[in-house]
């Protein structure tokens, strides 16, 4: 029985609910209390991707939280799925048997691909369907603040627009185009902004590829810059964090919530960002400092906000910033249908039963 050994992130747990028949009861009904929204036959799906597994079903699938769980699992590993975990020379002369490494993703920065070629080890990559929704969400949040969207819904008449504090009168039509005679203050576009992005990892990429699109200049900032070539592929400027701050006209949260960027947006933070600049995030809500963020919308300084993520899920209570008509919240729907999950994890699989069979 092939032995595949896989970073433990909970998209990935997938994997072990997929190929291997020793998964604990409670995980395997978890995954299809997860796909039961979007997915009409989950046993049907499941077996469909076991039986073009070929002799790679079933597998025993063992899951790694840290890079010393990996190591201590390499020897017998046939395949590995990471994300972050690192899979250099030293992880290589651990694992004789292994045949194929695959990254969750396009970002190969945590394997070295020139030492797993010399080992004869395959390094597939692919382009995660589920982060192309996401930002695709990301998107939609920048255009339903920016262009008031959600604010005016509905609002076509003067008695709607003034209860709202706009002063809509008609333009002299047979002079002058009638356009926005709701007389909306304050629109945003995307074409002609700049888009800062805090994370220029998987989601932040589908962002700043469809913020280019959408004729937007790309400034990001994280811990490490990226190599001039993948700077080039998604056309973006690498800056300080001050600075991504002070230029952007909207800023977009990509990076993971850990003890380094909790409350990382702060007071200070938005005292830095330009006038007006619009907050989003589909990340993790706690990135944001939530009084912090609530002062800045008050003070005006704040063009709004858009958030997929929210600092309780549900919520069980009042939630204060429902009351902005410049902020725009979701439930946590970015990932958008199970449908591109599924489709990852067949390609995953797919990739390991080649490289293994």
């Amino acid at each position: 029985m092939p032995v595949v050994v896989v970073e433990d992130d909970k998209i990935l747990r997938f994997i072990q609910c997929l190929l291997d028949p020793d998964v604990a009861p409670a995980r395997a009904a978890a995954l299809a209390d997860y796909l039961i929204c979007d997915v009409a036959d989950v046993n049907g799906w499941i077996a469909s991707v076991q039986s073009a597994c070929g002799a790679f079903y079933p597998a025993e699938v063992r899951m790694a939280h840290d890079q010393e769980a990996l190591r201590a699992q390499l020897p017998d590993a046939d395949a590995v799925v990471t994300e972050a975990l690192e899979i250099g020379s030293e992880e290589l002369a651990l694992a004789l048997k292994l045949k194929v490494v695959q990254n969750f993703g396009l970002d190969t920065r945590n394997i070295d691909l020139e030492a797993c070629a010399r080992a004869g080890v395959q390094t597939p990559v692919f382009r995660r369907r589920i982060n192309g929704v996401v930002g695709e969400h990301v998107i939609a949040l920048m255009l339903a603040v920016g262009r008031k969207i959600c604010e005016t819904n509905g609002a076509l008449d003067f008695a709607s627009l003034e209860a709202l504090g706009y002063k809509p009168a008609m333009f002299d039509t047979d002079h002058i185009s009638g356009g926005n005679w709701a007389r909306v203050t304050g629109l945003k576009n995307l074409q002609g902004s700049t888009l800062g992005a805090f994370g220029l990892g998987e989601v932040g990429r589908e962002v700043a590829s469809r913020a280019k699109a959408m004729g937007m200049q790309i400034i990001y900032h994280q811990r490490r810059q990226l190599a001039p070539e993948v700077e080039a592929e998604w056309n973006a400027e690498y800056v300080s964090f001050d600075d991504m701050l002070a230029r952007a006209d909207f800023v977009s949260i990509h990076v993971p919530l850990n003890d380094a960027t909790r409350g990382m947006v702060d007071a200070t933070a938005f005292a830095r960002m330009k006038d007006g600049a619009i907050l989003i995030n589909a990340s993790r809500a706690h990135i944001v400092d939530r009084d912090a963020l609530i002062a800045a919308l008050d003070s005006g300084r704040l063009g709004g906000a858009g958030f997929d993520v929210q600092y309780q899920e549900p919520l069980t209570g009042e939630e204060s910033l429902k009351d902005y008509p410049n902020v725009v919240l979701s439930p946590h729907i970015a990932v958008g249908p199970r449908t591109e999950a599924l489709a990852d994890m067949e390609e995953i699989i797919a990739n390991l039963a080649a490289a293994v069979n």
